[in-house]
């Protein structure tokens, strides 16, 4: 589903009004309108903000809702597929920093929640594989001509 549709879900679920939502994430109601149009897709501040006040995560606004805890990771799984130690991980979230994952904090609060991305996690784990075995070199050229000499 889009965000725009799952959008629509939550807010539908929530009971929560075009207008509310729009006051509540301190935007205007066209703002709000042009995200459940499909025309404008929120920036991933935007996501996390309303994602807050419909009790949800901007994971669920992106990609729809989950069922139970198939596909996710925890902090300490990735560390172990990735060989990456939890600290660096985190820190790398909350930086974006890391292609697999994101941390947010839910309005009001001082902690992080962390979102692990489970084929964006095999994926970085094979690009490093692929450059430990050797089977990703550096490409060097030299560029054409000589750039010895006096220029005319």
């Amino acid at each position: 589903m889009s965000i725009a549709a799952n959008l629509r879900r939550a807010m539908d679920e929530k009971g929560i009004s075009t207008a509310t939502l729009a006051a509540q994430i301190d935007a205007d109601a066209s703002s709000i309108r042009k995200y459940l149009s499909g025309k404008v897709r929120p920036a991933d501040a935007v996501l996390a903000r309303l994602a807050g006040v419909l009790g949800i995560t901007p994971e669920e606004l992106k990609y729809g809702k989950q069922e139970g805890r198939i596909g996710q990771l925890t902090t300490d799984e990735v560390a172990r597929i990735t060989g990456i130690d939890p600290l660096s991980l985190r820190i790398g979230c909350q930086r974006g920093l890391w292609p697999f994952g994101t941390a947010y904090k839910r309005p009001g609060s001082s902690r992080y929640t962390y979102i692990y991305y489970p084929a964006e996690v095999m994926k970085f784990t094979a690009d490093l594989k692929a450059v430990a075995g050797g089977r990703v070199h550096e490409i060097t050229e030299s560029l054409p001509g000589s750039f010895s000499g006096a220029v005319n």
